[in-house]
């Protein structure tokens, strides 16, 4: 395994996230003294039976179920949104594959894998697999473009695949992440890329647009161009989705807790739950390839039209975009459409 830099050590300019550790905090939080109220009085009930009938008691646990009620609301809205779901692993199959180290947000230490090419090209493209996919599950996308003659460097994200970091799960440490891999590149390919294109799909698109809008380092001035499939461009879009039924109905509470959990775990927070979208996230000034799923069973069209708003050609985007017939939304599956897309676009340029 080749390691990176030593733990500690900053990088010069880093712009896309955040980057501060958690504090630790020695004062009990709200839901975590809730909590411990609730716990102690359910075992109060169930050990003290003779206490069910005192009125003082019936009293005290009727004052706790509002308080119960906020707290449910509260862990269903952690466990939906900062918390990564456990999800059967696709691990790579090529033998080709050399897996690398490098620091990541926190200092926190992490896995890549690197496919080196096969020709003397110091062409770079990163992949970044979708929510809550894994770079095995992206696998044939990263062989198509090694195959193209590139030199290509991926990760199970953060609380993805075999990579730590399910809890306390945020948008801004996986593009923290994403961002370290890039700066550590050279290190591993024993060159400085001449040039970078950065391939994201659907939840990876995202960052990808994040990425390309606040470029740092070396690939500051090297990345020629993104490629987006089914990209996901609204964060509260996704929210919305995944929360269940009536609490959608209550979005300033939910908006509320979302708000104080990135306080907590970002104390440099650079971006707000309500502006995690386009154009807030930045509008890359690149070329931009996107290639939309047209029947996306996963995100439906909200996204893809949010992305029309603001990176179009119309606008003056340096986009191309196509919708693809019969293109599912997993990673999984390779649609030969999509490689014939992408092989005339890079082509103009490799």
């Amino acid at each position: 395994m080749q390691k990176s830099r030593k733990p500690g050590l900053k990088f010069r300019a880093r712009r896309a996230a955040a980057y501060a550790k958690t504090p630790v905090l020695w004062t009990p939080t709200i839901p975590t003294v809730l909590s411990i109220i609730g716990t102690i009085e359910l075992l109060v009930f169930f050990l003290f039976p003779e206490l069910r009938s005192n009125q003082f008691f019936i009293a005290f646990v009727g004052l706790s179920i509002p308080f119960a009620g906020w707290l449910f609301v509260y862990w269903k809205i952690y466990l939906s949104v900062f918390t990564t779901p456990f999800r059967e692993r696709a691990d790579i199959t090529d033998s080709r594959w050399q897996k690398v180290s490098f620091m990541g947000w926190g200092d926190e230490e992490m896995d890549a894998y690197i496919l080196p090419s096969e020709t003397s090209s110091k062409d770079l493209v990163l992949y970044l697999h979708g929510y809550p996919s894994s770079l095995g599950r992206g696998e044939s996308r990263c062989l198509h473009l090694h195959g193209m003659g590139l030199n290509v460097i991926g990760l199970d994200q953060r609380g993805f695949g075999a990579q730590n970091g399910r809890m306390d799960w945020t948008l801004l440490k996986v593009v923290a992440d994403a961002e370290a891999l890039l700066e550590t590149a050279p290190q591993y390919f024993g060159f400085t890329p001449e040039r970078l294109w950065i391939y994201g799909h659907s939840m990876g698109g995202f960052i990808t647009i994040r990425l390309a809008s606040h470029t740092s380092g070396w690939w500051e001035h090297k990345l020629q161009g993104i490629i987006l499939e089914s990209p996901v461009t609204s964060f509260p879009k996704i929210i919305n989705d995944k929360l269940p039924g009536r609490m959608v109905m209550a979005r300033p509470w939910v908006r509320h807790v979302l708000r104080r959990e990135h306080e907590r775990i970002h104390p440099d927070l650079s971006i707000r739950y309500a502006n995690t979208e386009l154009p807030y996230m930045g509008i890359p000034e690149t070329q931009i390839l996107v290639m939309q799923s047209e029947e996306d069973d996963t995100l439906g069209r909200d996204h893809f039209d949010l992305l029309l708003k603001y990176l179009s050609p119309e606008l003056g985007v340096d986009s191309e975009i196509h919708i693809i017939s019969g293109m599912p939304h997993t990673s999984t599956f390779d649609h030969p459409e999509r490689r014939e897309i992408l092989e005339n676009w890079l082509e103009e340029m490799i």
